[in-house]
């Protein structure tokens, strides 16, 4: 499963002043206004506060602290980072569990990478909509993304001596840390307090999740008490059921953290858009999870390194827990108020679990020499009386060890209950359509995930008509064309319902049921027989201006645009060249951003080249598809 997500939104240049921090060209930074970030949501700190006559501060060096946001089960955690030296453009960094996003815990959860990150950044659109508008998502990418399988271990006993035999690993770059925030927790390649700075590609993370599990509940009860709220209720609901609780006994977890560093090690790409992309290829291409690939690459090392490691296998708890019901004492006491309190006495069983702990470390032959006869036979006596043979105790020094790879045999099928049912989340629908991220992100988000126009609309038609996909695919052309469907008859035909497709300026669409008259109306689009905002005459115009040729309204628009395209390409590239030199000048800082400018506008027109000389299908001069002309029929 996805136990945690790191993603960064930077903020849209409108939203930033640009400064210049030394000589070089990349010493080109944005800055944000915090206070406008402030007004829109965000909690400021401030490091100096300043106090003149009148009782009004001034505040300065504000700073945004690690701020918690509430969401439907647990909270996400956001921090906004100002531009320095290693990071050029200030940006919004939200991490967060998924599975406790969507379900209230992490014992399990989803595999499925979509789901997480989109919901993590819906969470936070969400609660801070005001600064959601700043931000530019189509730039977001991933900073870090935890992926974590368990194995179900006998008892606690065994637990225990696992965790020893893998703090004690070493191999190739592979050391366990002697920092540990608990005791049933062993990192490795975790920075240290002296090496903060130092680089990791990845962590990895081994602890006992029914010891982390029982820690998380008695401080999620701790803050319900101390803040008198039932915002918990529903987490400590969840991590209180039974199920929950056996699922999580003695579970043994493999935790790999991936860095910047291991995705560009992979050559995966971090941009959101294109990773969910290159995911949803590559799960296609190799049939097994991302996740569970990422695991299998981040913990090679430690798998290799547990080839011929042992571990002995005791029952040091087991034998205690029998002593103590045997031999534990009992006192009453009555209070005052005429209850009784009881009180234990361990005492002897104590002394009789270090008498086999002795026997287990020096074996049966020294223990005899060393300790008087009566107290040695009645402290075997007692053990043999809780179960245990005289046989057993002679050969307790002969530890029984077993390979530590038979213990841990990974089942990536064994990771979730029987009837576990993923989550969708609010993003995603049932089916996982990525059409429907669409409604929150916009429909160019999701072309960037590697699905054209055609075939987001395909899904749309196919979701409102009942109709199968392929069906509803030969129907795309027709609505691209301007012609609508009818829903209950023949396409072009008479009775049904009208289903329209309405495109706007910025390339975004909308499948329009009904009177389409009033929804042009209501939205402000312009009627067919109107001229568009855009049209052939005026891309004509355009080419001929950048020619310096007559206007030639006969032309072919795919290989016109096509060459027009790579010709574009060539002075895109000059311009790029001249602002690097215009960037190495201070005294030309204007100019450069000028130059910015002007070279945002190009890419722009080149992207609009492209898409006329490889995927434009509507009627505006371009070509016809052969399903359209089968549509005409």
């Amino acid at each position: 499963m996805y136990d945690f997500w790191e993603i960064h939104i930077p903020f849209q240049q409108r939203y930033c002043t640009v400064q210049r921090i030394g000589v070089g060209a990349s010493d080109i930074v944005g800055v944000v206004d915090l206070e406008e970030c402030g007004r829109r949501g965000l909690q400021l700190g401030s490091k100096r506060v300043d106090f003149s006559i009148d009782p009004e501060g001034k505040l300065h060096d504000l700073y945004h602290p690690w701020e918690s946001i509430p969401s439907s089960f647990t909270d996400i955690s956001c921090k906004l980072h100002q531009a320095q030296l290693n990071r050029s453009w200030p940006c919004i960094a939200i991490k967060g569990s998924p599975a406790k996003l969507l379900q209230g815990h992490n014992v399990y959860g989803p595999d499925c990478a979509a789901t997480g990150i989109l919901e993590l950044i819906a969470a936070f659109t969400r609660a801070l909509p005001g600064v959601a508008d700043m931000l530019d998502f189509g730039s977001a990418h991933i900073r870090r993304v935890d992926c974590t399988y368990s194995i179900k271990l006998p008892d606690a006993e065994t637990m225990a001596n696992c965790l020893s035999a893998i703090g004690q690993l070493s191999h190739r770059h592979l050391r366990a840390s002697k920092e540990a925030d608990y005791a049933s927790t062993i990192y490795f390649n975790r920075r240290s307090q002296d090496q903060q700075d130092a680089g990791r590609a990845h962590v990895l993370v081994v602890y006992a999740k029914d010891h982390e599990m029982e820690r998380q509940l008695e401080r999620l009860q701790a803050a319900a008490r101390k803040e008198k709220t039932s915002r918990y209720n529903s987490v400590i609901k969840s991590m209180q059921s039974p199920e929950l609780q056996q699922f999580a006994q003695h579970r043994l977890r493999f935790e790999g953290r991936g860095f910047t560093r291991w995705f560009e090690k992979n050559q995966i790409p971090r941009n959101v858009w294109q990773f969910l992309s290159w995911v949803a290829e590559f799960e296609k291409r190799e049939g097994m999870t991302f996740c569970e690939w990422a695991w299998r690459d981040m913990f090679k090392d430690m798998m290799t390194a547990l080839g011929d490691s042992k571990v002995h296998l005791t029952q040091d708890q087991e034998v205690q827990s029998k002593l103590r019901i045997s031999y534990g004492r009992c006192k009453q006491f009555s209070n005052p108020d005429g209850t009784t309190t009881e009180k234990w006495n361990f005492t002897r069983a104590d002394r009789l679990m270090m008498f086999y702990r002795l026997l287990a470390t020096e074996g049966w032959a020294k223990t005899k020499r060393l300790t008087a006869s009566s107290s040695f036979y009645d402290s075997v006596k007692a053990l043999l009386d809780i179960g245990l043979t005289k046989a057993q105790l002679q050969n307790l020094r002969n530890k029984k060890t077993a390979k530590l790879l038979h213990l841990i045999k990974m089942d990536f099928a064994d990771q979730r209950p029987a009837g576990y049912v993923e989550p969708a989340g609010t993003v995603l629908d049932t089916a996982g359509d990525m059409s429907s991220i669409g409604n929150r992100f916009g429909k160019g988000f999701v072309q960037s995930l590697g699905h054209s126009r055609e075939q987001l609309i395909a899904q749309e038609v196919a979701k409102v008509s009942g109709q199968p996909l392929d069906v509803a695919a030969a129907c795309v052309s027709h609505l691209v064309a301007g012609r609508p469907l009818r829903l209950n008859g023949d396409i072009g035909g008479m009775g049904g319902e009208q289903l329209h497709l309405a495109v706007f300026d910025d390339g975004t669409w909308e499948l329009v049921r009904g009177n389409v008259n009033e929804y042009r109306k209501t939205h402000s689009l312009p009627q067919p027989d109107e001229r568009p905002e855009y049209d052939d005459e005026q891309l004509c115009a355009d080419f001929a201006d950048y020619l310096g040729s007559p206007k030639n309204t006969e032309f072919d628009a795919r290989s016109y645009a096509d060459t027009e395209h790579k010709k574009l390409s060539i002075v895109l590239d000059v311009m790029r060249r001249e602002l690097a030199d215009l960037e190495a000048d201070p005294d030309k800082i204007p100019q450069a951003i000028a130059l910015r400018e002007r070279i945002r506008h190009t890419k722009a027109r080149l992207d609009r080249l492209w898409y006329w000389a490889n995927k434009a299908t509507d009627s505006r001069g371009r070509t016809i598809k052969s399903e359209e002309e089968i549509c005409q029929e």
